[in-house]
């Protein structure tokens, strides 16, 4: 009979490749101290994060993940805990201090004198951290310490460095206070914290396990203490994670369904065809704008049943926005192109379709991921919008040698409340950086007529 005891314990035993404890010692102190090489590195790291971020180059930042230094004084402050040498703990603790608030300021510094201050999808990445940055944090600093201790080096760290990515929320930190965008702040510094913490707790988890000597005699009651403690902040600081990542899959399966809902109880018709859709959760609305045949309100009606039997739109209304039986050219290439690109058949004159629609094909795609891409970040820029809609068009650009055809993306952005000028200006480079061309800005109220425009065609920039 197998003794499943044993064998687990022959698996993952740590002691056998693990170095001595003076060895061990050695390299958490050597790697916890703030000055010399690992101070300039420090600085080299966080200049090459911040420029990373703010031209959205993911190798650049990787590059600043692998040689930052962070990490060493986190697990000293572990190692201080475990063996309970208050003083050196306080000490490493006081240094992780100064290195935070240094990166921040000299970030922060960095930001305000770059002439991009745009921000790129690397930035809007570390300003949302969810229960998966948590469990990150935990594998990345169970790995980490494990990778220390061993009796020879493997490419164990600079995994863990990549994975927690330390110095980059730190940079997006320093970008939301030179660019006064709070927001971006404290979802930075939480990720930070994150980071930071569960890496020296489940350093801390190792050191124990493997008998660290202590400092000095430590009674059973002081123990306890700092175990209810530690798992006491855990909690707490675990809570906000738990509660961003139910609204983000809340939000995914919404879309799921409203996607569903649409290419199974919608688009069924063949007549009938759905050119975008919104998702209004606050006032529990679908919108879903349709070209073709005329939907009558005995349909609408039978449509709003069907959203209604999904689980997660049960109490969602929806509204239907569509034009009249006769379409435009535009409209009808769309639904043509979306028609051709959901059948198998692939006869020559389905490719003769395609090559004559292709470009209001590749308009509608670019369109789609244009939309979507800011209804999911620019709320995160900007708390006061409340969608996005619009699309590209043609436009004529003025060459040296006559005029040209060009494009250009007509958007139209509904907000809470007035925005000033230099928002209106920040959301329309932002947007225009994103879509490659140039932008034409709208910004109304949300609910107010169409044509009760605060900025936009001239008005109030």
């Amino acid at each position: 009979m197998i003794n499943w005891n044993r064998l687990f314990s022959h698996i993952f035993d740590l002691s056998k490749d693990g170095a001595d404890t003076a060895e061990i010692i050695e390299r958490i102190k050597s790697g916890a101290t703030i000055k010399g090489t690992n101070m300039v590195v420090l600085i080299l790291a966080m200049f090459i994060a911040s420029i990373g971020l703010n031209i959205n180059s993911t190798a650049v930042i990787i590059g600043a993940m692998l040689i930052s230094p962070l990490m060493g004084v986190i697990m000293g402050l572990a190692y201080g805990i475990a063996t309970y040498d208050t003083h050196y703990a306080r000490d490493t603790f006081l240094r992780l201090g100064f290195q935070t608030v240094f990166c921040i300021l000299a970030s922060t510094i960095y930001f305000a004198i770059s002439p991009i201050d745009t921000p790129s999808s690397e930035l809007l990445a570390r300003t949302s951290p969810a229960i998966w940055d948590v469990l990150i944090a935990i594998f990345g600093g169970f790995a980490g310490i494990i990778g220390i201790t061993r009796k020879e080096k493997s490419n164990v760290i600079p995994g863990v460095a990549i994975a927690t990515a330390l110095m980059p929320p730190l940079c997006t930190a320093g970008y939301g206070l030179a660019n006064h965008l709070y927001s971006f702040f404290w979802g930075a510094i939480y990720l930070y914290f994150i980071n930071c913490l569960f890496i020296c707790l489940t350093s801390l988890v190792v050191l124990k396990f493997l008998k660290m000597p202590a400092h000095v005699y430590t009674t059973p009651k002081t123990f306890r203490n700092q175990k209810i403690i530690l798992i006491t902040i855990s909690i707490i600081t675990i809570l906000p994670s738990l509660w961003a990542a139910y609204t983000s899959v809340k939000a995914n399966l919404i879309e799921t369904q409203v996607n569903h809902y649409i290419q199974f109880d919608v688009d069924a018709t063949e007549n009938r065809q759905v050119v975008a859709h919104q998702i209004d959760e606050e006032n529990k609305t679908v919108s879903i704008t349709i070209i073709g045949k005329k939907a009558s309100d005995a349909e609408i009606a039978a449509l709003t049943n069907s959203l209604n039997n999904y689980s997660h739109l049960h109490n969602y209304k929806l509204k239907v926005i569509q034009n009249q039986e006769d379409m435009s050219m535009h409209d009808l290439e769309k639904l043509v192109d979306k028609k051709l690109e959901s059948s198998n058949v692939d006869h020559h004159e389905d490719n003769q379709a395609k090559d004559k629609y292709f470009k209001a094909y590749k308009y509608y795609l670019q369109q789609d991921v244009a939309i979507q891409k800011f209804n999911d970040q620019a709320q995160i820029l900007f708390p006061s919008i409340v969608s996005i809609k619009g699309g590209i068009v043609p436009a004529v650009k003025k060459l040296d040698k006559g005029e040209g055809n060009s494009q250009m993306f007509l958007a139209v952005v509904y907000v809470k409340e007035k925005i000033t000028p230099s928002e209106a200006n920040k959301l329309k480079q932002w947007m225009s950086k994103e879509v490659g061309m140039p932008v034409d800005l709208y910004i109304q109220l949300n609910g107010k007529e169409s044509d009760d425009l605060f900025y936009g065609n001239g008005i109030a920039w």
